[in-house]
């Protein structure tokens, strides 16, 4: 089972991911998304994001190939976007990068951990993000739901939110600033935040995704509180796992995730 969480840089969901990995989920094997290569003896101190990126496109690229004649409607797609709205050769060739990597991840996932719960932080749906509002362009719901229609799909989605004002504030404070925060004014940072959750707040409602999303407000907890959500993920992405009903709040979209700490 493949479960993607998504949602603004800053939100929280590497945070979570760790830490579901850590607890596990019972009665499954959990493991992230990246491991499934990285857990190697050759692979295992490398860290630095970048060197997890190659190793994530050399290690998927054969089962991108492998999957092509199925995936290559979303890739077209993709990369219709980028070179109708990017603004420089680099971020239309680096963006597809990324998609191919999301794409070709996703298929390696499936083929080697076909009985194991694989968590990513960095799946298919992010990519929407290096199409949409990477690339400034205008976006509505029709655009999102064929991007919905094409995308490989994951089992499970995790949508994790967090005040747009908290948001803007790690975003400005972050050590590792995204490249496209690099040198921007506060305002800038804001609209760029504020774009990314209409686009995730718009993403979800889209028909293939109905039935498959948790909604998850992250706050500033402390230790103590991020230990307890992911305990509370945890048994939802078990319920999911072993095929019981989610609850739900008469809404096509599960929100008994809708922890408000």
């Amino acid at each position: 089972m493949i479960v993607e969480f998504i949602g603004c840089a800053g939100a929280g969901k590497t945070t979570l991911r760790n830490l579901i990995c850590e607890q596990g989920v019972h009665d499954h094997d959990v493991v992230a998304m990246p491991d499934l290569l990285l857990q190697r003896p050759l692979l295992r101190r490398v860290a630095h994001p970048t060197a997890v990126n190659v190793v994530q496109e050399v290690g998927g690229l054969p089962f991108l190939l492998r999957a092509l004649p199925g995936e290559r409607p979303f890739l077209a797609f993709a990369r219709r976007t980028l070179w109708r709205d990017a603004t420089s050769s680099f971020d239309k060739l680096n963006g597809m990068r990324g998609v191919a990597r999301k794409v070709g991840m996703f298929h390696l996932a499936r083929t080697r951990a076909r009985d194991a719960v694989v968590l990513s932080d960095e799946g298919t749906l992010l990519s929407s993000y290096n199409l949409f509002v990477a690339t400034k362009k205008d976006f509505g719901r029709a655009e999102l739901d064929r991007f919905a229609q094409l995308v490989p799909m994951p089992d499970h989605v995790v949508y994790v939110r967090a005040p747009v004002e908290s948001l803007v504030e790690r975003a400005r404070t972050r050590p590792d600033p995204r490249r496209q925060h690099v040198g921007q004014s506060a305002a800038a940072i804001e609209a760029d935040v504020r774009r990314t959750v209409r686009l995730f707040d718009l993403l979800v409602e889209a028909p293939p995704l109905a039935g498959r999303v948790s909604m998850v407000e992250s706050r500033d907890l402390d230790r103590e509180g991020r230990i307890r959500l992911a305990s509370e993920v945890a048994e939802q992405l078990r319920a999911h796992a072993e095929g019981r009903e989610l609850p739900s709040a008469g809404s096509t979209r599960d929100r008994s995730l809708e922890n408000r700490v």
